[in-house]
């Protein structure tokens, strides 16, 4: 008996800092489980590929692209590029003429903000393989200029913000088709943004795009989700204010 109660105590303590982990999960970005796919069905690594190799011909044809594109950039497309650099759902749609207002529409925006905790722990897997230089960091005659504020960290390959924009787009696109031209118009300004900025190259934008798309798709695919998703629709065609 004496040697069972430190075991109760023990597993007791564990519950209870579970219950503590879970409970702080609620702003669902430290979620570490995937709630709806199998991360064994994505293959992510295989979906993205590899980035051009450093100071090969692609990589410089990149980097010169980026670097011209950040010379000349204007302080109202700076303005915009800037606060497209977070990654809700109501940043996304600030760039498209829609009825959706921040701290409303709940269902829509909890249930979007899950999808995208699901891509980004996906992503999470392969970002920890991948340490390719932002071209902010690129050591050069002339160097790249980020835009002003925080300067995001880790490997640029692949863009999460392009994967968001593209699953956001997917998800948006299946409620409501007759919004595919601005959405995916959103999607080609909001991945802009990150060249703008020099936080990005095109092979990152266009891998995490693939990425996104992925995920969307089997999102849909899963019936749990998917339902959730129709009971949503109705709410998602007021926000995007469409009948």
């Amino acid at each position: 008996m004496m040697r069972a109660s430190p075991l109760r105590h023990a597993l007791a303590g564990c519950g209870l800092l579970l219950g503590l982990v879970l409970a702080s999960s609620a702003g669902a970005q430290q979620r570490p489980y995937l709630l709806w796919l199998d991360g064994a069905h994505i293959d992510v690594a295989k979906i993205i590929g590899l980035p051009p190799a450093q100071n090969s011909p692609e990589a410089k044809a990149e980097y010169e692209q980026v670097l011209k594109l950040t010379l000349e950039r204007t302080p109202e497309r700076e303005k915009q590029a800037i606060a497209d650099q977070r990654q809700g759902l109501v940043n996304f749609l600030n760039g498209i003429d829609t009825k959706y207002v921040d701290n409303t529409h709940r269902e829509v925006r909890l249930l979007f903000r899950e999808a995208q905790v699901e891509l980004a722990i996906l992503l999470k897997s392969v970002h920890r393989l991948t340490s390719r230089q932002r071209p902010f960091s690129v050591w050069n005659k002339v160097r790249v200029k980020p835009c002003p504020g925080a300067r995001p960290d880790g490997t640029s390959f692949p863009s999460a913000h392009a994967a968001t924009a593209a699953l956001y787009a997917e998800l948006l696109k299946t409620a409501v088709p007759s919004m595919a031209e601005p959405l995916e118009d959103r999607v080609r300004s909001y991945d802009e943004s990150r060249l703008i900025c020099g936080f990005h190259y095109q092979s990152d934008l266009a891998a995490g795009d693939k990425v996104g798309r992925a995920v969307a798709k089997a999102l849909l695919a899963d019936k749990a989700f998917k339902a959730r998703f129709d009971e949503t629709i109705p709410e998602i065609k007021v926000a995007l204010g469409v009948k």
